[in-house]
C-alpha cells in the first residue's frame, strides 16, 4: 500500500494547536499524488508508443519541473499540470522532441478523462525553458519579465520529477536552483557578518511581487477581460503566498543563521546557499508554517496561524469547488461587486492579508492612517 502524502506536517501541528481542522492541505497532497501518477504514466506511455532511444524518456542535461500548484501539492479538480522542460546544457533537436512528447501525452490523457489539463497555451509554462538566462541575467535589459517569472518560481514553487531510474531530473533541478542561488548570495555586496537577510534575493522576491500585480492590469486589457475573477483571485491568495514564503526565507537568515554561516566577510556563504536549497524543496505553505512554529509563541503564534492558514483552507476549498471555480473563471470584472462567489474570495483574501499583516508587521489594525495605508500598498 502507497503511504499517504504528508508535505504539511507543520501546518498540522498549527491546526492541532488552534484546535482547528484545516483538510484541504491533505486533500491537495492527495490529489496531487493521484494527478502526478497519471502525469508519469501518460508520458511513459508516450514514450513506448515512439520508440524513445534506450528507454530515457529525458535527455540527461534535462528535467522535468513541475510549477504552479502541481508543485505546491495544491491540486484540485480542474488545476492546471503547469510543467516546464528544464535544460542545463547545449540545445540539440532532443529537447524539443522531448517536449512534443510531454505535449502529446498530456493532450491524449485529457481526451481520454484521466483529469489532466495542459497549462495554458503562451504563457511562461509547457514549453522549454534555459538555465543560461535564469542564471545570468539577473537584472538589467536583458531580464525579461518571464525570465524574472521563471527564476524566481524555480526558487519559490518548483520541484522536478522522474521519469524512471535512468533520468537525472531531479539533479539537473538541483544543479540550476543552486547556481541560482549562488549568483544572490556571492555577488551581495550587503551581505556581511552582521546582515545576514539577503537583499539581492529580498529585492528580487520584492519585484517579483510587484512586477505580477501590474501585469495582472496589463493581462486584463490584452485579454479583454476573460478570467479577471480568477486571476484577481489568485493574486490575492497563492501569488501572496509566494512571495510571503520568500520574505520568511530571507527573515530567517537574519534571525536564526545557519551554523556556520558568516557573510561574505569570511566568504561563507554556502550554509546559507544550503538552507535555500532546503527552501527551495519545501512548499512554500509548509515553509510559512515552520517559521511561525520557529519564531511566534502564545497568542500571537495561535492568531497568525489560524488566519493565515484557516483562510488558505477556505481557498482550497472554494477552489476545489467546481461550480464556484468555473463561475470565477468566467466572471468579468463588471459583475464581480455583486456576485457571491466573489465577495467571499474577497473574505478569505482579506482574512489572509491580515494573517501576514500580523506575521510580518505585528500589527492588526487601528486608527493611524499612514501606518494602515503603509501596510496596505506597501506591504500586505
Amino acid at each position: 500500500m502507497t503511504a499517504e502524502p504528508n508535505p504539511f506536517p507543520t501546518v498540522a501541528k498549527l491546526a492541532d494547536e488552534c484546535g482547528e481542522k484545516w483538510p484541504r492541505f491533505h486533500d491537495g497532497a492527495r490529489e496531487t499524488v493521484r494527478i502526478e501518477g497519471i502525469f508519469k504514466e501518460a508520458i511513459q506511455t508516450e514514450a513506448i508508443k515512439v520508440e524513445v532511444p534506450h528507454g530515457r524518456v529525458l535527455d540527461t542535461d534535462s528535467s522535468l519541473v513541475l510549477f504552479g500548484s502541481f508543485a505546491r501539492y495544491e491540486m484540485v479538480p480542474g488545476s492546471d499540470c503547469d510543467w516546464t522542460l528544464l535544460i542545463n546544457g547545449v540545445v540539440n533537436n532532443r529537447h524539443a522532441e522531448d517536449a512534443r512528447l510531454i505535449h502529446r501525452a498530456i493532450r491524449n490523457a485529457a481526451g481520454n478523462g484521466k483529469g489532466l489539463k495542459a497549462a495554458a497555451a503562451g504563457g511562461a509554462f509547457g514549453n522549454l525553458c534555459f538555465s543560461h538566462e535564469m542564471v545570468h541575467r539577473i537584472g538589467g535589459g536583458a531580464d525579461s519579465n518571464e525570465n524574472l517569472t521563471r527564476r524566481i518560481l524555480m526558487l519559490l514553487e518548483s520541484r522536478a520529477i522522474s521519469l524512471s531510474d535512468a533520468d537525472s531530473a531531479v539533479e539537473v533541478w538541483k544543479a540550476v536552483v543552486r547556481s541560482i542561488l549562488e549568483r544572490y548570495f556571492e555577488e551581495d555586496v550587503h551581505f556581511s557578518k552582521k546582515k545576514k537577510a539577503p537583499r539581492f534575493l529580498l529585492n528580487d522576491l520584492t519585484r517579483y511581487w510587484r512586477t505580477i500585480c501590474v501585469d495582472y492590469a496589463a493581462k486584463h486589457q490584452e485579454q479583454d477581460g476573460a478570467k479577471w475573477a480568477i486571476r484577481n483571485a489568485k493574486l490575492r491568495l497563492s501569488r501572496k503566498l509566494l512571495y510571503a514564503a520568500g520574505l520568511a526565507f530571507c527573515f530567517r537568515c537574519q534571525l536564526s543563521p545557519p551554523a556556520g554561516g558568516t557573510g561574505t566577510e569570511t566568504q561563507s556563504t554556502e550554509p546559507f546557499i544550503a538552507a535555500a536549497m532546503e527552501f527551495a524543496g519545501t512548499p512554500p505553505l509548509e515553509y510559512l508554517a515552520a517559521f511561525i512554529d520557529a519564531f511566534l509563541d502564545g497568542d500571537k503564534r495561535a492568531l497568525a496561524s489560524s488566519r493565515i492558514f484557516g483562510a488558505y483552507d477556505k481557498w482550497l476549498k472554494l477552489l476545489g469547488d467546481t461550480g464556484k471555480r468555473n463561475r470565477l473563471e468566467s466572471l468579468g470584472h463588471s459583475d464581480a461587486d455583486g456576485n457571491e462567489t466573489f465577495q467571499e474570495v474577497r473574505n478569505i483574501g482579506a482574512e489572509f492579508a491580515r494573517g501576514l499583516k500580523f506575521l510580518f508587521f505585528g500589527r492588526d489594525t487601528d486608527d493611524e492612517a499612514i501606518p494602515n495605508l503603509s501596510l496596505e500598498y506597501v506591504g500586505f
